[in-house]
């Protein structure tokens, strides 16, 4: 997930903006794992990209893609990580890589593959009953668990014992001498909440003593009684079903226990379908838990609340407390990007667990922040610390936080079913994971892009909250996808992009087109169409051709009536149709342009480039509304077109 401290976001702060393809290659399909087994996610340390098979550990160069050694490993494939079923066997630091097997650990040259040592579990443990159930890395220091083995699980379950993806000890060893360092003993230690900082290990202990238990349910007494209603009768059910455990912190170097104090995590984990078990992570000194949930088909459980109690809980690192906890109504496991945690769809402030929110597109009125995934999904979501996330989306999606500006595809190649897209040494390396897909994508191969200039940053942007009534509304017509303009104004395509199953993110408009027989929405590349007077030419490429009717809806029926600026955007673009072109525009269905003529764009003298085309742009201000905004194109010479339309209410009205 990243790193030991569990936040499945990298340090890397180079991959930002807009990303190309640096290369491609292998490895390809043929030695990966099945996309739905749930393989470990790759590694990728100091320039070199570690890819586990179903037999075998292959190490490239992250720049070049040059194969650099393979390691045989049969036996010690993992699968069943998606929603933390299992954890990883792999892990690594700038000159080692380390995998385990049964009872060792193996610890690799990372720029030959040699095996340079092996390390066994601790001497109380090393008996033959016990194997290596987890493995980390940080800060010079190799962290790992004695897990009772699977061949003697059933029959320690039969007499009471719990060890279903758990251990009762964690121990470390200094890398460099290969010294084991100190064994905690606990009862029943989460192999999935172990989170690890440079200074400290974290966890969740299951057991916790009849005190510690009681002094939980003392405080969610008083918390009960300031509730009434719905929050009061999920709180008493809660009450009921407890899941009361106990968060331990410990000094890494030295296993000196700092604190242990119980924790509430109701409804944190297995909540809904795909819900996901109990995970913990830590950054900035806060950890947080929440469950690892898993497959992104879940939408119609998602819009019909079944998600809603979902709960995050944060506590402080340093001390053990509670900060905040929330239902977060999330569907996928969290992630933590700097200061805040993306519980898909939504985002939340990690050190206060505000949610966070930004200015609606239409009615600029404050609504909760959201990223949606139009395309079909099972895997979570990845980033990096420059605030750019990775994830399936049908196709290769990224999404960067600091401009904001919607979900980007990459086409033709898919990630796979849980983790294999990874930001680090300012690339983003995904390794082939579709192995056993039978979806039509023509990339089946190993892809690794690199941050480059933004070209068409075509986006597909969400918004939850009503859509009534409208402050602003600016629509190009036939566009590839939502883009910011020069001055930062947001342009929302029209016909909107459908995603594949219902969100409840996207922004549906229904404009109600009418076009004479023949009429469409079409467009042409804007690197080939030149067209003066605007900075943003991209806006002219597209329109609606042959059109004779739109309608936009601005006010709900409890609004009160309005007045708007309305801009209308034209261009005549192309050197074939030598045809006048002259038609009126009406606004609610008074003539508002007469004669309204698009120029014959002049041939240009080159071959194969288009003539200039000018932008065309029109204002009528004060038009009178009082539910939808009908416009009408009367034409009288070609066809009649528009490319862009914005409408802006009066600041007066606001």
């Amino acid at each position: 997930y990243g790193n030991a401290a569990n936040t499945a976001v990298s340090l890397d702060n180079r991959v930002k903006g807009d990303l190309g393809v640096l290369w491609f290659g292998d490895p390809g399909p043929g030695d990966m794992v099945n996309r739905h087994e749930g393989a470990v996610g790759p590694l990728a340390t100091n320039g070199r990209l570690f890819v586990q098979g179903e037999d075998s550990i292959s190490a490239y160069d992250a720049y070049n893609g040059t194969f650099l050694w393979k390691y045989e490993n049969p036996k010690a494939l993992r699968t069943g990580v998606f929603q933390n079923q299992t954890p990883g066997n792999l892990t690594a630091s700038d000159d080692r890589l380390f995998h385990f097997l049964k009872d060792q650990c193996f610890e690799l040259d990372a720029a030959t593959g040699e095996t340079k040592r092996i390390h066994r579990l601790p001497p109380d443990k090393d008996d033959g009953k016990y194997e290596w159930g987890y493995v980390a890395t940080e800060n010079g220091l190799l962290f790992g668990t004695a897990t009772i083995r699977k061949e003697l699980e059933a029959k320690l379950k039969r007499r009471g014992l719990k060890t279903d993806d758990a251990t009762d000890g964690i121990f470390a060893i200094d890398i460099e001498t290969g010294k084991h360092l100190w064994t905690h003993q606990g009862q029943s230690i989460s192999h999935h909440t172990i989170a690890i900082s440079p200074e400290n290990v974290y966890f969740i202990d299951s057991s916790i003593t009849p005190e510690q238990r009681a002094e939980l349910l003392r405080a969610d007494k008083s918390e009960l009684a300031k509730l009434t209603g719905k929050d009061l009768e999920i709180a008493e059910d809660r009450a009921k079903k407890a899941d009361l455990r106990q968060a331990v912190a410990l000094n890494a170097r030295t296993g000196k226990l700092l604190w242990a104090n119980p924790v509430d995590v109701t409804d944190c984990s297995d909540i809904g379908i795909g819900g996901g078990k109990l995970t913990l992570m830590v950054h900035n000194n806060v950890l947080l838990l929440g469950g690892a949930n898993a497959n992104g088909h879940y939408w119609k459980q998602f819009v019909a609340g079944e998600f809603s109690r979902r709960r995050l809980v944060a506590l402080s690192a340093l001390h053990g407390y509670k900060l905040w906890a929330k239902d977060a109504n999330y569907r996928h496991r969290p992630i933590i990007v700097g200061s805040q945690v993306i519980a898909e769809p939504w985002s939340f402030d990690l050190g206060s667990g505000e949610q966070k929110t930004r200015q609606h597109p239409l009615t600029g009125a404050e609504q909760p922040w959201s990223i949606m995934r139009t395309g079909h999904h099972c895997g979570m979501l990845t980033g990096c610390e420059s605030g750019m996330l990775m994830f399936r989306s049908g196709a290769t999606g990224f999404y960067d936080l600091d401009s904001d500006q919607g979900t980007r595809h990459f086409a033709g190649h898919r990630l796979g079913c849980w983790i294999n897209a990874i930001p680090a040494g300012g690339l983003v390396m995904i390794p082939e994971a579709s192995a056993g897909c039978v979806c039509l994508f023509s990339i089946a191969s190993t892809i690794v892009m690199e941050p480059r200039e933004t070209r068409r940053p075509w986006t597909i942007v969400s918004a939850v909250g009503a859509q009534t009534p409208v402050q602003s509304m600016a629509l190009n017509l036939g566009a590839p996808g939502d883009r910011k303009d020069a001055d930062g104004k947001l342009w929302l395509s029209y016909p909107r992009h459908k995603a594949y199953q219902e969100t409840s993110l996207d922004i549906k408009l229904d404009l109600k087109p009418k076009f004479k027989i023949g009429g469409q929405f079409t467009s042409v590349s804007e690197t080939l169409q030149p067209i003066d007077g605007t900075a943003s030419p991209w806006l002219y490429t597209s329109w609606a051709e042959d059109l004779e009717q739109l309608t936009l809806p601005l006010l709900g029926p409890k609004n009160q009536p309005a007045t708007y600026t309305v801009r209308l955007h034209f261009a005549r673009l192309g050197n074939s149709d030598r045809e006048p072109i002259v038609f009126d525009v009406q606004l609610q269905g008074k003539t508002a342009l007469e004669n309204l003529t698009l120029p014959i764009v002049p041939a240009s003298q080159e071959a194969n480039v288009a003539g200039r085309a000018a932008a065309i742009v029109r204002v009528v201000e004060n038009v009178r509304v009082t539910d939808n905004l009908v416009v009408d194109f009367v034409a009288k010479q070609g066809k009649a077109r528009l490319s862009a339309i914005e409408v802006v209410r009066n600041q007066a009205e606001r």
